[in-house]
């Protein structure tokens, strides 16, 4: 049976640097938007004394929620690695790129690495975005 995860609608404060790196997600300086964050990467953010959590909600999970962006600020930077509406594959962890698969019916290998997961969800979203624009 699949293990269900609750994913949350996570708003940081950020007053360190642009770049700034924790639970798998790379903050810019100021407030950060973070969607289908896990219990366990909210716990990680909580415990830094640099972020401040202004805002934490669970949400649905749904396709457009793992398709947001990690940060709502400065898009500039995450354009060239964006694919779909911006997704970052390779910022996601492997539990969610597993999850995100399944959801597009896309088959893996339960061992497979977070590599091939994330080529795995390029293909598959690129063919999703392929049949949309038919």
């Amino acid at each position: 049976m699949e293990k269900v995860t609750e994913l949350f609608h996570v708003v940081v404060q950020n007053p360190v640097a642009n770049g700034y790196r924790r639970a798998g997600f790379s903050l810019q300086k100021g407030e950060n938007q973070l969607n289908s964050v896990t219990a366990e990467q909210l716990a990680q953010i909580k415990a830094d004394i640099r972020l401040a959590v202004t805002h934490a909600t669970p949400m649905d999970v749904n396709r457009d929620a793992l398709l947001q962006g990690l940060s709502q600020d400065d898009k500039s930077e995450q354009s060239e690695k964006s694919v779909g509406s911006g997704v970052l594959p390779t910022s996601l962890t492997v539990e969610q790129l597993k999850a995100k698969l399944t959801e597009l019916g896309a088959t893996f290998k339960p061992s497979a690495n977070k590599p091939e997961l994330v080529a795995l969800l390029e293909a598959a979203l690129q063919a999703e975005k392929d049949k949309e624009d038919e």
